[in-house]
């Protein structure tokens, strides 16, 4: 299996903690979040509807979608809560220095 290629997102201190930003990578929605000092990506929109979840509320390693509330883990992308059945994928994070780096989806 080959290592996964990296490109930089943005500096760190452009997600303040306890934030999300959304980014256009490759042509996909991706959301960035900074919680409890960790940085975390994922697809920005909700697997129930067409929803940015970097709209949503962030609380720890978890976000939950704006529109009907359904929550899912930054780690894993494991839907937690209804109406969410299916999860959303997450991206492989690396911090170097200043610098965000996210696995090219």
């Amino acid at each position: 299996m080959s290592e996964p290629s990296f490109i930089r997102i943005c500096s760190v201190n452009d997600i303040p903690e306890g934030s999300v930003k959304a980014f256009r990578v490759n042509g996909s929605a991706v959301a960035v979040y900074h919680s409890a000092g960790a940085f975390y990506a994922s697809e920005d929109i909700c697997s129930h509807e067409q929803e940015h979840l970097s709209e949503g509320w962030l609380e720890g390693e978890v976000i939950e979608c704006p529109r009907h509330g359904a929550q899912f883990n930054l780690k894993t992308g494991e839907a937690l809560s209804l109406p969410a059945t299916e999860p959303i994928a997450v991206f492989e994070v690396k911090v170097e220095g200043e610098n965000v780096f996210i696995a090219v989806p």
